[in-house]
């Protein structure tokens, strides 16, 4: 099945822009719907579903930074792309609209190369988001944990015997509240009564966004109502099923439609883990080197046990120097376990060629290394889909510095010893395989004695805490490191120890990797 044309919103009170926008989104294939105002967004994000949103930052009626507020308070726009226009090009003015919940920004006038390939870059990485949640919400397959979120009419909701269904039901009864209930980890199913008109009204957008991940039943009052059947049966709807049937009936119907899902999964989940348990990749779960003064400690755990997306690599460059590199391969569901080798080999044949041939000093200029790599990997037809971050850091002792360059990874977090202090280090970088002709920085920054530098992957700041539900994101890294800042034989086992104490973690839902580099 083809995959539906991305859906942008652009927002702009000049006419021109819009239009402008307008042209150059529909050459490239994309469908768009223009909006001269916030209010008037907002109104259109309600009825429909949007990929990405596109918007001036100084309008009337409501300006751009009040909008995008409004949108990552929403729950089925919290993460989507939001890029800002405007000609205003001070560093302040940009600082406070990432803050607010931008992603991006493109200055007026706009070049239409950098425009596109803007565009196209958030696009992909939110797709590549939505698959590795429908990824993650595959692996946990049981009952107790699934959950059917029903769309109900709050003053006559229909009487389900909840009893007698075999996993939890959540009643919703308007749209923000749906919309919150589908981040939930694993949905079974949603059914929408008929009667919900609230519901009735967002189908639509409610189809083109679940309908590829999630089995959509509608609970109908008036199956001889032909004309609202033909309506109906043009949807992505899965079952249907009719109230005037005895209530056992419907039941058995939801139970039937909960153990095909559950049955598919199992079969998707048993497949891959056996392939991945024939996978040749295996890393130490802890490792640690040694470069005269300098210690390098990493822990790396797999999810449950099955080799992954992270990985890392140490390379000799000589008695000086050493190259660490530290990544995770972001594929289409769980492909991620299969390219892992493919770019290990990347890595360690391109470093190692330059190295003989010593072309350019890895030590300053980490960045070119990436430069190499994402070309190669857009000659590669089945790399240039699966996405990775990447850490490059060149750590040497003969100058006594730490050089970083960074490929869509976490911010690493500094310990600077002679000012007390802890920061992350201003590094980033697009994803590797997402923009060919990207150029990345390198930061080179001395490394004194009792400094040290905490690296880490997503499934720490991904874990949720059990007690308020939440993702714990990067500030627990921070705290974790600052309770141990002054130990000067740290070990990363310490830094997750006191992380899953204090933040409440039972469990990780995701490969996990801490790199933690420290001088004595």
């Amino acid at each position: 099945m083809a995959k539906a044309s991305p859906h942008i919103l652009v927002v702009d009170d000049d006419v021109v822009v819009l239009k402008f926008i307008e042209f150059t989104l529909k050459g490239l294939s994309y469908k768009t719907t223009l909006a001269k105002n916030g209010i008037e967004a907002i109104d259109k994000a309600k009825a429909e579903h949007f990929d990405l949103i596109i918007s001036d930052l100084y309008m009337p009626l409501m300006d751009g930074n009040e909008l995008v507020r409004h949108f990552r308070n929403t729950p089925e726009y919290k993460h989507t792309p939001f890029i800002f226009l405007s000609g205003n090009n001070e560093e302040e003015t940009w600082i406070k609209n990432l803050n607010d919940g931008a992603d991006d920004f493109i200055t007026k006038p706009i070049k239409q190369k950098v425009f596109v390939s803007k565009i196209n870059s958030h696009l992909k990485k939110a797709f590549l988001r939505k698959e590795i949640i429908a990824g993650k919400e595959k692996s946990d397959i049981s009952y107790e944990k699934g959950t059917i979120i029903y769309c109900a009419n709050r003053t006559r909701p229909f009487p389900i015997p909840r009893k007698l269904v075999k996993t939890n039901i959540k009643v919703v009864y308007t749209d923000s509240d749906f919309f919150m209930a589908l981040q939930g980890a694993n949905n079974w199913g949603i059914i929408i009564d008929d009667a919900a008109a609230w519901a009735m009204v967002i189908l639509d957008k409610i189809v083109e966004i679940t309908s590829t991940h999630v089995p959509l039943s509608l609970l109908i009052s008036d199956p001889a109502d032909s004309e609202k059947m033909d309506e109906f049966l043009k949807l992505k709807i899965s079952t249907f099923l009719y109230k005037n049937l005895d209530a056992k009936l419907i039941v058995h119907q939801i139970n039937s439609n909960i153990q095909r899902e559950h049955e598919l999964k199992n079969k998707y989940l048993n497949a891959l883990n056996t392939a991945a348990k024939r996978s040749p990749i295996r890393f130490e779960n802890e490792f640690s080197d040694e470069l005269n003064d300098f210690q390098i400690r990493i822990l790396h755990e797999p999810y449950d046990k099955l080799p992954g997306g992270d990985y890392y690599e140490i390379i000799n460059v000589d008695e000086h120097c050493k190259i660490v590199v530290l990544g995770d391969v972001m594929g289409k569901k769980w492909d991620a376990w299969f390219f892992v080798p493919a770019y290990i080999a990347y890595i360690r044949s391109t470093i190692n060629f330059f190295l003989n041939r010593q072309e350019f000093d890895f030590v300053k200029s980490p960045g070119k290394f990436l430069d190499i790599i994402n070309q190669y990997i857009f000659k590669d037809m089945q790399l240039t889909e699966v996405f990775t971050t990447l850490s490059v850091i060149s750590i040497c002792t003969k100058r006594n510095k730490i050089s970083v360059a960074s490929a869509g990874a976490l911010r690493p977090y500094y310990y600077n010893k002679s000012e007390g202090t802890i920061s992350q280090l201003n590094i980033v970088g697009t994803l590797l395989g997402v923009i060919k002709t990207t150029k990345y920085q390198s930061l080179v920054h001395d490394f004194n004695k009792g400094d040290k530098v905490l690296f880490y992957t997503d499934g720490y700041t991904e874990a949720v805490n059990d007690k308020n539900n939440e993702m714990i994101g990067d500030d627990a890294l921070f705290h974790s490191l600052n309770k141990f800042k002054l130990d000067s034989e740290l070990q990363p086992q310490d830094i997750e120890e006191e992380l899953t104490k204090t933040y409440n973690v039972s469990k990780f839902d995701d490969d996990r990797t801490l790199l933690l580099v420290q001088r004595n």
